[in-house]
């Protein structure tokens, strides 16, 4: 086992589920004279989905108790499947997620360095053949050494796999010879999902020649992810959309290139459990000639393409928002995150005149459609002079008579000059600001 990758006096977990792989693992690390096994905490997922799996938890527990470990164990209820099916339906991506939220809530708790995995050489394997089928987005192919596991608002875990040069056969040899006790997966057998069904057939494959296809697999990709980091330095870590699709011979670029600006926004997490065909989907998009196009990534974001600039927003940024301020209207009043409050002769964003009450502030295209600016109706003018789709997101100021009095800061440049917001003094004269 490759221990070189443990710092010394360091805490680590050790994820164990009483398997065999697991169970070497374990055991390794106890009987290791350079390691302190109380820098060492175990954790267990107990899922509760098999009539074996109370048995599973047996074994390790008592493993540690006999030999001083710290153990902790999760037993998965329904509430924990209920909360989690709610990013995903999949059980293995389920399963994946609440052992590593576990994982990572006792790493935080001890000021762990990392969690220790027991994938092997087998899984290695099995995990590049996957990937080949797969044909989405791979950060490394097969498994690398070192790896993280991204929660939610950023948190992050350290991976360890120190047994990748060690066979599945080995393990268990080892495991009768020391006398170890370890559990069967009995899905395992049954080959339920796709990983165990390629488990099944791995046998047939010559181990060296795969492990030079994977180096040589890897190789290429890191000359890939060079290219994309390239790209995204020229570019301001921004996608432009038109040297993107110049890419379109190398679709496997275009997707790192993605995959890393949404790592650059730091909202990874919201493509790493996508369908590989959401890249494809985005990749689509950028392609499409339509010049302003919003692509629901989840509940809270979307990715929009607006002509030749990508962004990721907040989907509240692109809720349709209107109020009305009359005489009576205590301010100050709020429009999204804008606050509307009087201003004075001397320091104003925009005035109106008493006929002009009400005023209304909105960005519903259905009510400014009929507002004119320069003789020409607003909508057309958008999309004459290529307004980006968040400034006209964003708030327009319109009077009782649909007449357009004041623009957002996106746009104010272009269409101000063509507002008459100047009124003679004799006129009852509102001062407004908006921050």
């Amino acid at each position: 086992m490759e221990t070189k990758l443990l710092k010394q006096n360091e805490k680590y977990v050790i994820g164990v589920s009483g398997g065999p792989d697991s169970m070497f693992l374990l055991d390794n690390i106890y009987n290791n004279s350079e390691l302190d096994i109380n820098n060492f905490i175990v954790c267990l997922v107990n899922y509760q989905k098999r009539k074996d799996s109370d048995y599973d938890e047996q074994i390790v527990v008592e493993y540690c108790k006999k030999r001083n470990i710290k153990v902790y164990v999760k037993k998965v209820t329904a509430k924990d499947y209920e909360q989690y099916q709610t990013n995903s339906h999949n059980f293995q991506a389920v399963a994946r997620s609440i052992r590593y939220d576990f994982f990572l809530q006792i790493s935080e708790k001890y000021c762990c360095e990392g969690v220790l995995i027991a994938h092997n050489l087998t899984d290695h394997i099995e995990t590049y053949i996957l990937q080949k089928q797969r044909n989405g987005i791979v950060e490394y192919y097969g498994l690398n050494k070192t790896s993280y596991y991204y929660q939610l608002f950023n948190k992050k875990l350290k991976i360890l796999r120190i047994m990748l040069e060690i066979s599945r056969e080995e393990i268990i040899e080892y495991l009768f010879h020391q006398q170890i006790n370890y559990a069967i997966d009995s899905t395992n057998i049954l080959a339920i999902y796709n990983r165990n069904i390629i488990r099944n057939e791995i046998q047939d494959i010559n181990l060296q020649d795969m492990l030079l296809e994977i180096e040589e697999k890897n190789k290429e990709n890191e000359q890939l992810k060079l290219v994309a980091k390239n790209y995204l330095i020229e570019n301001f870590g921004q996608i432009n959309v038109t040297s993107f699709n110049a890419l379109n011979n190398n679709i496997q670029l275009q997707k790192i290139i993605i995959f890393n600006y949404f790592k650059i926004n730091k909202v990874v997490y919201l493509i790493r459990n996508k369908k590989r065909k959401f890249l494809d989907e985005i990749i689509k998009e950028l392609k499409s000639l339509k010049p302003n196009i919003i692509l629901k990534i989840n509940s809270r974001y979307s990715l929009i393409k607006s002509y030749d600039n990508v962004e990721i927003v907040n989907n509240e940024l692109l809720e349709l928002t209107t109020i009305q301020i009359t005489p009576t209207t205590g301010l100050p009043i709020k429009w999204k995150e804008n606050i509307i409050n009087w201003g004075t002769k001397n320091k104003y964003d925009f005035m109106i005149a008493a006929a002009q009450w009400p005023i209304t502030i909105t960005n519903d295209l259905s009510l400014l459609r009929n507002a004119m600016i320069n003789k020409m109706r607003l909508n057309r003018w958008f999309i004459k002079n290529k307004v980006p789709l968040l400034a006209r997101k964003s708030y327009f100021v319109l009077d009782k008579d649909n007449n357009l009095i004041y623009a957002n800061n996106l746009v104010d440049l272009k269409i101000n000059k063509f507002i008459n917001n100047t009124l003679a003094e004799k006129y009852n004269l509102f001062f407004f600001m908006i921050k």
